[in-house]
């Protein structure tokens, strides 16, 4: 046993005994943890299984019951085509653009309208952005769940993410945040040839400004979403090419 596992092992005993009050310090040395693991190219196969069963535990405690991926995403899918018929039909009422500043409150609320179906479209939507980046980066997803806003997102199985390569990672969370945008934008050209609309390329913007302005900061908080998840794997990754090039040397 190593003596990280050691650490593990005794980490784990104090989580299951009160999964929803475990003390600050047994937290900061778990993810401590979970750090140096990450910057192992070839990490231990019992440390990451041990590590992911501290971390299942805590997530659970944490965010609630995971529910079946499969009908989960059915049901988002379906609601989000709803979203989008609902954006379609609101395009039947004209909205003329160029006379934007003289739009009196009819106008007005046929916007808000449609910007609520857009934002229900991306919403319901969002699950497939980390489905798609996960089978690419072969990080196996485990269900749907509630983030710590209360939204629904998609719980990672880490295992498989502990022993991805570093760079695939960091390019899953930013591919999952950036479907956002490709939501917006496919959203935008789709009200673009019906009918002339701009609506979805406003909230395209506003992500791509949001988003840009996370990744550029480099700030690692996951309270910046997809993106900062994405500057913290980034930071790892450093790190992580660093170990390999060490181990490829003396290997």
């Amino acid at each position: 046993m190593t003596e990280r596992l050691a650490e593990l092992e005794e980490i784990h005993s104090v989580v299951i005994q009160n999964p929803k009050e475990v003390p600050s310090e047994a937290r900061k040395r778990f993810w401590k943890i979970v750090r140096q693991i990450k910057r192992n190219p070839r990490p231990d196969e019992q440390e990451v299984i041990k590590a992911s069963e501290i971390r299942n535990v805590l997530f659970e405690a944490n965010r609630g019951r995971t529910y079946p991926l499969g009908p989960v995403v059915l049901l988002e899918t379906i609601l989000g085509l709803l979203a989008l018929w609902g954006y379609i039909w609101t395009l039947g009422t004209p909205l003329d653009w160029s006379g934007i500043l003289a739009w009196d409150l009819s106008n007005w609320m046929s916007f808000g309208l449609r910007f609520l179906f857009v934002f229900a479209v991306i919403a319901f939507f969002y699950p497939i952005g980390r489905i798609i980046a996960g089978k690419w980066a072969r990080i196996n997803l485990e269900g749907m769940c509630r983030d710590q806003y209360y939204e629904p997102t998609v719980k990672i199985d880490y295992v498989s993410f502990l022993k991805a390569p570093a760079s695939k990672r960091r390019w899953f969370f930013f591919f999952a945040g950036f479907w956002t945008v490709i939501t917006s934008l496919w959203l935008w050209i789709v009200g673009m040839f019906l009918a002339w609309d701009y609506t979805a390329l406003i909230p395209a913007i506003i992500l791509v400004i949001f988003e840009g302005a996370v990744v550029l900061s480099g700030n690692p908080s996951s309270a910046r979403g997809e993106m900062g998840h994405y500057n913290r794997e980034k930071k790892i990754e450093h790190v992580w090419k660093k170990n390999l090039k060490k181990l490829e040397g003396t290997g």
